[in-house]
């Protein structure tokens, strides 16, 4: 054992019953919301969703999140054949489904976005959570 010097011995047991700390994977993704679709006074969008993302209050603060993907989560009524650990007739299945999406462009001043998701978001998720993946990168 490596003697340290100015430690004395129940100072080391200390050292060596420190509880282990458990951390978390880094998340990556930034959290966001579905505001509306598009719209004017009389008409209404519905291929342009505007989001507003966590911590983004600017429309210069807007340029970093440009052409990443976005991601709408969603739990549906039956499972389907999917990568998960939940297992039916020997195949993977689950009720999580995804509808991938990508930021186009500021929409106002205030840090919203606009984004176009490959099928349209469905009314329901109005106001529900989006994550916004930090890729690709531009940097």
């Amino acid at each position: 054992m490596v003697a340290l010097v100015g430690i004395d011995a129940t100072e080391m047991a200390d050292v060596k019953r420190a509880p282990k700390v458990a951390t978390k994977p880094p998340r990556l993704y930034v959290k966001g919301s579905f505001v509306t679709f598009r719209r004017s006074n009389a008409n209404q969008r519905n291929h342009c969703a505007i989001l507003q993302i966590e911590g983004v209050n600017s429309k210069e603060d807007v340029e970093f999140y440009l052409g990443k993907r976005v991601a709408y989560i969603y739990k549906a009524k039956r499972a389907r054949g999917k990568h998960s650990r939940i297992q039916k007739d020997n195949k993977q299945t689950s009720r999580f489904r995804v509808i991938w999406g990508k930021i186009q462009r500021a929409h106002g001043n205030n840090g919203l976005v606009r984004s176009a998701f490959r099928n349209n978001l469905p009314p329901r998720a109005l106001g529900g959570s989006v994550r916004i993946m930090l890729y690709p990168s531009r940097i």
